[in-house]
């Protein structure tokens, strides 16, 4: 008979009752030796199905999965394990496999409970086998959280299996200590943060570098955004914020998990000076104010395409965003239309009175703009050869510089340290020490912010040179294309390249603020406007009380 084994263990099993995964294991191998059965494992590299550290009340368990779906491919006869709660702690679980088992014609048995799954008097003793395991369990659980607690007010890491990114486990003392690599990058992603880079731009860092997260994945904005919003690097535990409601299923109640919901905030705990930090309370406090903020100017994205323009249009009054949303004019037949509001709206600690203004008149607005541009890309062409310089110029002297300041910041510490040296062997007067290191420690100052200031223009440079190749991929296909249905992914891709901020008041647009080169195109068409004008209404002065610009009056071939 081929015969299948099953061992499981919990940490609370193997300090309560002394019998590991390799105790289970080996009385089971004999068990089936002794009886002359084959034993069956589809897992690599072993002889059983073993889920090591998995709770009795979970189903979710890789290796009786496994065992699951090789029992329905009939690939052995029986099941055995070392006691009956190792296969569930739950008698609902527990039932509900013994009778997939025998609905497959696979045997059950433990090997230390006798009992036959064929008699109802066997069936009988498993219920109550199972309903004595499922009262174990829950004693367990009553005795595990408020141990669970204690250890969190002493300090102790009670997290999933691994650390936060930065630290390691030590299992002796039960506290996190800092793992000197990682913890450097946690610092760093921090400084670059605060330095005016987004999570997503940290990340690509770091995809780009090479470097890879613990587990061998690549950085990700979420896992970024995960270390800047969370406290252990203060040296503070958090325990107790989620848990999962068994009566909710992911998926609308149709996945096969449970959701993950937060907890009442006075069940959560937090324990300061739970071990060492990384950052300070003020780079941490720093980092939460310019998450907030971000949050509150983030781009909204809809899956409408109508709201190419959140994220450039602003209100005058209070200089929040504004943000596209759907509103009902027809209540009638239902029927919406796409608007943009200031986000203060429905913010009570924002008094904002700006008004709303509809997507499609706004939308027209800046198409003037833009038509006005379009009719202009002449001066662009004229500026041909100093945007292909800007673009292929080299960055090597600024380089050169910031190693320059890099190597005169080494120099500088390499000093204070060499000072401190001689003032702890009493060699010089501690009023020259003084007055010395205040020196050196001023110079050191100067030198780091020249090098922040380096770094920062490097940066600005990168980023304009891609800002000039995008505008001229966006001209051409702006000229050759003006009405191909790419046009409207273009618009939307490249409308914060051309437009800093949009400024609303009162439903039309009244400060305009565009990047170059688009705002030399602009302002010469803007020049050549009014040129326009003056000239028809010295001609025609009645002229003036109807006449409009050439450039906002019938649609464009470009629109």
């Amino acid at each position: 008979m081929k015969v299948a084994l099953y061992t499981r263990v919990s940490t609370e099993d193997q300090a309560r009752e002394g019998f590991s995964l390799e105790v289970q294991r080996n009385y089971l191998l004999q068990y089936a030796k002794n009886f002359g059965w084959d034993v069956v494992c589809s897992l690599s590299g072993r002889d059983v199905y073993m889920d090591d550290g998995f709770s009795g009340g979970n189903m979710d368990r890789p290796a009786l999965k496994k065992l699951l779906f090789d029992a329905r491919n009939k690939m052995f006869d029986l099941v055995l394990v070392y006691k009956q709660d190792r296969l569930s702690r739950r008698l609902k679980d527990l039932l509900g496999l013994l009778e997939e088992f025998e609905n497959l014609g696979i045997g059950y048995k433990s090997a230390t409970e006798p009992f036959d799954t064929t008699s109802s008097a066997g069936k009988m003793a498993i219920q109550m086998l199972g309903s004595c395991a499922e009262f174990e369990r829950n004693r367990l659980v009553e005795r595990v959280f408020p141990g669970m607690v204690m250890g969190v007010k002493r300090g102790h890491w009670q997290g999933a299996r691994f650390a936060p990114y930065g630290y390691r486990h030590n299992k002796e003392t039960k506290k996190l200590e800092i793992h000197p690599e990682e913890a450097k990058i946690v610092r760093d992603i921090y400084d670059q943060y605060l330095g005016g880079k987004s999570t997503a731009q940290i990340a690509g860092h770091y995809y780009h570098l090479g470097v890879s997260a613990r587990q061998g994945g690549r950085f990700y904005g979420k896992f970024i955004s995960d270390i800047l919003h969370s406290k252990v690097y203060l040296g503070t535990i958090t325990w107790n914020r989620r848990h999962y409601d068994k009566k909710r299923k992911t998926k609308n109640g149709e996945g096969k998990g449970y959701c993950y919901v937060n907890n009442d905030p006075s069940k959560v705990i937090e324990v300061p000076n739970a071990h060492e930090p990384i950052i300070t309370q003020e780079m941490h406090d720093a980092a939460q104010k310019l998450l907030a903020r971000n949050r509150t100017n983030a781009v909204v994205r809809f899956r409408n395409n109508v709201y190419h323009l959140s994220g450039v249009v602003k209100c005058n009054e209070c200089g929040r965003n504004y943000r596209g949303l759907m509103i009902t004019c027809n209540h009638r037949t239902k029927m919406r239309r796409p608007w943009y509001a200031c986000s203060a709206l429905g913010v009570s600690y924002v008094n904002c009175s700006n008004k709303a203004v509809r997507a499609d008149v706004l939308t027209k607005q800046v198409w003037d703009i833009i038509d006005t541009i379009s009719k202009n890309l002449h001066v662009i062409e004229e500026l041909s050869d100093v945007i292909k310089l800007s673009a292929t110029e080299p960055e090597h002297k600024i380089i050169e510089e910031l190693d320059g300041k890099e190597k005169d910041l080494a120099r500088n510490l390499e000093k204070q340290k060499g000072l401190y040296e001689v003032f702890s062997e009493d060699k010089i007067n501690i009023d020259i020490y003084k007055d010395r290191a205040e020196l050196l420690r001023n110079e050191e100052k100067k030198l780091r912010q020249d090098v922040k200031a380096i770094q920062i223009k490097i940066l600005e440079k990168r980023n304009a040179v891609n800002l000039v190749k995008a505008t001229q991929d966006f001209l051409l296909c702006l000229r050759s294309n003006p009405n191909s249905e790419k046009m409207d992914y273009l618009i939307k891709t490249f409308m914060r390249i051309i437009f800093k901020g949009i400024y609303i008041q009162n439903k039309e647009i009244v400060k305009v603020e565009i990047n170059e080169p688009w705002k030399m195109c602009y302002e010469e068409g803007l020049k050549w406007q009014k040129k326009s004008e003056t000239t028809t209404i010295q001609a025609n002065p009645r002229a003036s009380r109807v006449m409009e610009s050439v450039y906002f009056c019938a649609p464009s071939d470009v629109r």
